[in-house]
């Protein structure tokens, strides 16, 4: 399940999963590098931001316009969610389109998109989050999903999964990409994390490694490709690239490393033509 994903200077720099290329799967996890943004959000920067130093709309439209020209198209095919660490998961259309880039918003909470329209490219923003995508390589639907530890603890996979088989799909078809995060290495999480996660499943006491100063290392991936396998996508289906953004501040914009002032990444799926 783990891979080496593919790194990519093709206009932006990003990574691609081993497994999602192997069907074709236009894809793509961009990191910091391509963009226009400037300090301290250079380059590849997909959000305005939240703390007192904000990028420009200009800047993060362009951004979108840049990454979506990997696909061979521009920002106006580009459907964002509108992140606040939910469970929800929506379908997105052809009128969804430019959503977060070019019209307004989502006005609730989407931390997840579905689409089965072609030339509609579905994103979720990160900074040491996991960003996750599926395709199904049989009926061409394809999610993607932005989860943190409460997006994982809610097991916002699972709805995607459910979803897309209430479009069509059967779980076995299903392959999914879980991209760079906050490693295990560098996730430290206090016990009440430790306590809602082992009160839901005690199995998930093996993805906490114990710190001598009573808080515990997280493994956001192992989690998220453990909720995966327990909502029926088959082992070899899953790709998981064990990146840490945290450990990476020179490729990715890292939330716990460099607080709000910062970038965010984006990931970005789409049908095959």
């Amino acid at each position: 399940m783990n891979q080496q994903f593919v790194l990519h200077n093709d206009k932006a720099l990003y990574y691609t999963s081993p497994l999602l290329d192997s069907y074709n799967i236009p894809h793509a996890f961009f990191t910091r590098h391509g963009g226009v943004s400037t300090p301290p959000f250079d380059t590849l920067n997909f959000a305005v931001g939240t703390g007192e130093v904000k990028d420009s709309a200009e800047n993060v439209q362009a951004n979108h316009r840049i990454a979506a020209s990997v696909f061979g198209l521009n920002e106006n095919y580009v459907c964002r969610t509108y992140q606040t660490h939910s469970t929800t998961v929506v379908f997105a259309t052809e009128e969804d389109r430019g959503r977060g880039t070019v019209k307004p918003p989502y006005d609730f909470d989407v931390d997840g998109l579905i689409t089965s329209c072609g030339e509609t490219i579905i994103s979720v923003r990160s900074a040491d989050c996991v960003p996750i995508l599926f395709y199904d390589v049989k009926k061409d639907i394809c999610a993607a999903v932005h989860s943190g530890w409460r997006g994982t603890e809610g097991e916002i996979s699972a709805v995607a999964i459910n979803k897309m088989c209430e479009a069509g799909s059967d779980k076995k078809d299903i392959v999914a990409a879980i991209g760079p995060c906050a490693g295990v290495c560098c996730y430290e999480v206090g016990s009440e994390l430790y306590d809602i996660f082992t009160q839901s499943d005690h199995n998930n006491s093996k993805y906490f490694v114990p710190k001598e100063n009573g808080k515990y290392f997280l493994d956001l991936t192992g989690l998220n490709t453990a909720v995966l396998l327990k909502h029926g996508i088959l082992p070899q289906n899953i790709s998981a690239c064990n990146i840490c953004t945290c450990c990476n501040t020179d490729m990715f914009f890292s939330h716990r490393m460099q607080g709000k002032e910062r970038g965010t990444m984006a990931s970005f799926i789409m049908k095959r033509r």
